[in-house]
């Protein structure tokens, strides 16, 4: 793990013919969005190994959190014998790496993975830079002999307990706010704070201690390989019971008023799910296709402000729909 520094200096890296252009903007002269400068509320510390906890200045006695690896992967296809096959281009990824080890208040976080029943030897670098709205995240994935095969889903761990959570779950999360747990210990309707996008508009997961979740278009792709053809009805290490698909891998939680909201979001998701048993949202993000002695970037992003459902939903847009690079890395340009 390393952490350093409080003045935060950011690249905006552009894709040309095929190469990337790293123009260094000052703190001073940053994008008119004014999203990736100093003032950033947020702060991530590492409270025991595999566990962050997550703070807001902004947002006063709330703390959310997320663990690094865990349970076992999904998987399915064969491990690509190049770089080529697997359409990773190295080159652009060592320079990638490079200029975000550059930046100021990076939180990063490298996990060895060992060879065992469930895993293959891998390395993972989790490169998390607080912005205005939240955390921008980059996971560096790093293969050794065996290589990943086309589908290796890994699950995201996104904690949001609160009051009722275990006294050892709250070391890393204690959030009530968002905590649907929380609420539920004094409405027994239930109400969902939990929601993800469907057909272009928000809807709900159901308030239910069950563990629902949804495919996305690459789950319901995958699965079909995978299962060929007889899609399963829960999916993933708590087997989350399948709801009808969803656009993307965005997953949120707002307060009960709607005035703050929270979520995530990985590209390369292909199934999200809420409560494993506890209060928590789950992606399971495909981080495979990468041949032996090779690497791979997925990016991520935690979303956490005062605002509406609608305002994440634009500040999605901005920073993932069309600037997406394969390999490479883009930061959003919202304006306000």
């Amino acid at each position: 793990m390393n952490y350093t520094g409080n003045s935060l200096r950011f690249y905006v890296i552009l894709l040309r013919n095929p190469l990337l252009i790293v123009l260094l903007l000052n703190i001073l002269q940053c994008s008119p969005d004014g999203r990736r400068d100093e003032s950033s509320p947020i702060d991530i510390k590492l409270v025991k190994p595999n566990f962050a906890t997550i703070t807001n200045s902004q947002h006063k006695g709330q703390r959310i959190g997320y663990r690094f690896h865990e349970h076992a992967p999904i998987l399915y296809g064969q491990v690509p014998i190049s770089n080529e096959r697997a359409s990773i281009d190295l080159e652009k990824i060592y320079k990638l790496e490079e200029q975000v080890s550059k930046k100021g208040a990076i939180f990063i976080y490298d996990y060895a993975i060992e060879e065992n029943e469930q895993w293959v030897k891998q390395d993972w670098s989790f490169h998390m830079i607080p912005v205005r709205d939240g955390v921008e995240i980059l996971l560096i994935i790093k293969t050794y002999s065996r290589g990943l095969p086309e589908f290796y889903g890994i699950q995201s761990c996104f904690r949001l307990g609160g009051l009722t959570n275990s006294e050892s779950r709250k070391e890393v999360a204690n959030i009530p706010e968002f905590s649907e747990f929380d609420l539920w210990a004094s409405d027994s309707t239930k109400p969902s704070l939990t929601y993800v996008l469907r057909k272009g508009k928000w809807e709900s997961i159901p308030g239910t201690s069950k563990t629902l979740g949804a495919r996305t278009p690459l789950g319901e792709t995958s699965d079909y390989l995978r299962t060929k053809g007889e899609l399963e009805s829960e999916v993933g290490p708590y087997n989350a019971k399948m709801l009808e698909p969803i656009d993307n891998g965005l997953i949120i939680r707002t307060n009960i008023s709607n005035t703050w909201v929270c979520g995530i979001v990985w590209e390369q998701t292909s199934h999200v799910s809420d409560h494993h048993p506890a209060d928590c949202l789950h992606s399971i993000v495909n981080i495979g296709n990468i041949p032996p002695y090779s690497k791979k970037t997925i990016r991520g992003k935690i979303y956490w402000f005062k605002g509406t459902k609608n305002d994440l939903l634009n500040h999605y847009r901005a920073d993932f729909i069309g600037n997406e690079i394969d390999g490479g890395y883009y930061w959003g340009m919202f304006k306000k």
